[in-house]
C-alpha cells in the first residue's frame, strides 16, 4: 500500500509536524500514572527494546522465550502481505510494526509518547523500511483512524498499562475490517508467590492484570477467537473480525 493509501485512513482532526509526526491527541491526555509518564522520557525510549524487550518474556515466562519465537507467532497470526495495512497500537518502538513492514506491510505506529514514536521512525529508516510506515501520536482509546480500514490490528505488551483496555479493544475492533485479524499479547495475573508479588508492587504505577478470559471478553461479539496461547502470566490472542 503506497504511502498516499496509508494516509486515506486517517479520520479526525491529525495535524502534521516537521519531525514527521502526526498528532492527533487534541484535548486528550494519557493517563498519569508512573507507567506511562515514564514512557514520556527519550532515555527509556532508548532503551526500552534493547535492554528490556528482548530479556522480558524469558524473564515472564520462566522458559526462554526470544523475540524471534514470539514474532513467528506474529506472523502466523497476521499472514503479513504486501497490499495489507496494519495499525500497531500503543507502539513503543514499533516491534511488531517494524516486522511486519520487513514483510511488505503499511504500517502505521501509534503511541502517545512522542519519544518512542520518534524511536520507531529512526528504526525504520536504518531498517530500510522508512518508506512503509508513519506514526501518529493518538490514544489506543480514541484512534484516529475510519472504520473498518485496517486488515490488521497488533499489540505487543501495552493493554496493561493503557488505562481503558475495554475502550481501546473496542476502537481496534473497530478499525479492522471484516476478516481483519488482531494480535495482542498481555500479561495475565501471576500464579507464584513471587509473581502475585511483584504484580502487586506494579499495580500502584498503573499496570492492571486481566484474566484470559477478562482479556478475550474484551473482544467482543464482532471477533472471533482463533488462538488463545498462554505461557506464565503471558497471554497471546489471536482473532478474527467476523463478516457484517
Amino acid at each position: 500500500m503506497a504511502g498516499a493509501s496509508r494516509l486515506a485512513a486517517l479520520h479526525g482532526p491529525v495535524a502534521r509536524h516537521r519531525s514527521g509526526l502526526f498528532d492527533a491527541m487534541g484535548e486528550a491526555r494519557a493517563p498519569r500514572t508512573p507507567a506511562q509518564l515514564v514512557n514520556r522520557l527519550a532515555p527509556v525510549a532508548r532503551i526500552y527494546e534493547t535492554w528490556w524487550r528482548v530479556r522480558s518474556l524469558s524473564l515472564l515466562t520462566g522458559r526462554a522465550f526470544p523475540l524471534e519465537e514470539e514474532l513467528a507467532e506474529l506472523r502466523t497470526a497476521i499472514v503479513p502481505r504486501a497490499d495489507q495495512l496494519v495499525v500497531d497500537v500503543a507502539c513503543s518502538e514499533g516491534l511488531y510494526g517494524r516486522h511486519l513492514a520487513h514483510h511488505g506491510c503499511s504500517v502505521w505506529f501509534v503511541d502517545h509518547s512522542r519519544a518512542f514514536l520518534r524511536r520507531a521512525l529512526h528504526r525504520s529508516e536504518q531498517e530500510g523500511i522508512g518508506a512503509r510506515v508513519d506514526a501518529v501520536r493518538a490514544l489506543a482509546a480514541r484512534l484516529p483512524f475510519a472504520d473498518g480500514c485496517a486488515d490488521a490490528v497488533v499489540m505487543g505488551a501495552s493493554l496493561n498499562e493503557i488505562g481503558d483496555a475495554q475502550r481501546a479493544m473496542a476502537e481496534m475492533v473497530r478499525v479492522l475490517r471484516p476478516g481483519g485479524r488482531l494480535f495482542c499479547m498481555s500479561l495475565v495475573p501471576a500464579t507464584t508467590r513471587r509473581g502475585r508479588l511483584a504484580q502487586a508492587l506494579a499495580r500502584p504505577s498503573g499496570i492492571a492484570f486481566l484474566t484470559a478470559g477478562e482479556t478475550v471478553a474484551l473482544l467482543g461479539d464482532t471477533m472471533r477467537l482463533l488462538e488463545e496461547r498462554q505461557d506464565g502470566v503471558v497471554l497471546r490472542v489471536t482473532a478474527e473480525k467476523r463478516p457484517e
